[in-house]
């Protein structure tokens, strides 16, 4: 329980206070205290029949348990979060500008503090949605049209300098990353990968000048054997940019020729990781380089796999506010 807990706000905040795990969910006397314990006896049941006994069992079980805690707390309107919060209470002149509007939207509405608020005490399991959308992402990657050129990366995915070996790759793809396709040989697909390389970083081909996004990370060998083109001097970085391409060989099943699809199960991991604690984020708040500082603070505090932060990386960079040209590339 402690992992769940911690870095959440309940858990370590600027006051020093922690609220404990029956402060959330045990209320405080009378017949409803006497219903959540017989309720809660069911979880020794399980623990002792082999349904949660361990990390894994739990974790697969989680967002099943924590969607039945949802819907108790919006049928109490979150009474045990008002033992300690009142929103009739609230300076709401003394919040922060957007928590300040959607408190008042609340009081409007009469909304419930579980509604927004489903990521303030643990991190958020793994949501079937976000399975959902890679699961569609790899069968439209399955039918993609062979006289396709303009193709893009589904998810993390392995290149190679010669289409004979697959044992170790020469580089890897960002989920989203584009690439061209040339040809096809002996069940590969040939690919020219195209990027920018900044000054001093040679293994590393970004998606555009002075904009830290990734597009490939390459082996020692493929830098070495990379085609060099025109260079850019970037005011913004201070720093030479080259043009950098690389032909490659990838496997079959893992580009699609759409980048809405990618960007449709993206948007989709957004809104099932962000958007239940907070408002879900306006993506042009932030430039492609300042989204990476606003997603490594934030990713502790979800359950994403590392696949899944990766492509939401891609995602917030390539819609931010300084590349509004990028979000069909």
């Amino acid at each position: 329980m402690e992992a769940f807990r911690r870095h959440r706000y309940h858990y370590q905040n600027r006051l020093g206070i922690q609220a404990g795990c029956s402060s959330c969910h045990v209320p405080s006397d009378g017949p409803q205290l006497l219903w959540a314990k017989v309720r809660a006896s069911k979880d020794v049941l399980h623990q002792l029949m082999g349904t949660i006994n361990t990390e894994e069992k739990f974790e697969a079980k989680r967002h099943r348990m924590a969607e039945t805690v949802w819907q108790t707390m919006e049928a109490t309107d979150s009474r045990e979060c008002r033992s300690c919060h009142n929103l009739s209470n609230m300076e709401l002149l003394d919040q922060r500008p957007a928590a300040r509007r959607y408190h008042e939207v609340a009081i409007k509405e009469k909304a419930t503090c579980i509604t927004c608020h489903k990521g303030i005490a643990h991190f958020l399991p793994l949501s079937n949605d976000s399975d959902t959308g890679a699961t569609k992402l790899r069968e439209a990657a399955k039918s993609v049209p062979p006289q396709t050129v303009a193709l893009y990366a589904i998810e993390t995915t392995p290149f190679y300098l010669s289409a004979d070996s697959r044992d170790t790759n020469d580089g890897t793809l960002m989920p989203s990353a584009p690439v061209t396709k040339i040809g096809d040989e002996k069940g590969m697909i040939k690919v020219r990968i195209d990027g920018w390389r900044q000054e001093g970083v040679d293994k590393i081909a970004y998606f555009s000048v002075g904009k830290r996004v990734v597009n490939a990370v390459m082996s020692q060998d493929t830098a070495e054997r990379a085609t060099l083109g025109q260079v850019v001097d970037d005011a913004a970085s201070g720093q030479k940019w080259t043009a950098v391409s690389v032909e490659a060989w990838i496997e079959p099943g893992r580009l699609v020729g759409m980048p809405k699809l990618i960007w449709d199960a993206a948007g989709q991991l957004m809104r099932s990781n962000c958007g239940n604690c907070h408002a879900e984020p306006d993506l042009t708040h932030f430039t492609a380089n300042q989204w990476i500082g606003v997603v490594q603070s934030m990713q502790i505090r979800t359950a994403m796999s590392d696949e899944q932060k990766r492509l939401l990386m891609q995602y917030v960079q390539k819609h931010g506010r300084d590349m509004a040209q990028s979000a069909a590339h």
